[in-house]
């Protein structure tokens, strides 16, 4: 049986950080639902941007901490893990657009 003491050491402590695979699902369900939006040209401009500051020096794939901005994608920070989900989800983009036979509206 769990003491009393330990059950309310469980409710007060702090939340744990999402796993990591909890963060990248959440991360890429986001940028699907916004990249579907996007014309593939801006598809393209954003995903040489992203891939240009993943492949820089100083780039951190953290999971919570919004360090890195990217104008060509929105005005807002993201977090690395966010921006390592968006190339993968451009990725899928354009895997879809290759298979569908160029077309690349999505």
């Amino acid at each position: 049986m769990t003491s009393l003491r330990e059950r309310l050491r469980r409710l007060i402590r702090p939340r744990a950080e999402l796993p990591p695979e909890a963060a990248s699902f959440s991360y890429r369900v986001y940028w699907t639902r916004e990249v579907r939006l996007w014309d593939p040209g801006r598809r393209q401009r954003a995903r040489a941007a992203v891939e240009e500051l993943v492949h820089s020096p100083g780039f951190e794939a953290n999971m919570l901490g919004r360090r890195f901005r990217v104008p060509v994608v929105d005005e807002s920070s993201h977090a690395g893990a966010s921006l390592v989900a968006l190339i993968q989800v451009l990725q899928a983009f354009d895997d879809e657009a290759e298979a569908e036979g160029g077309k690349g509206d999505g």
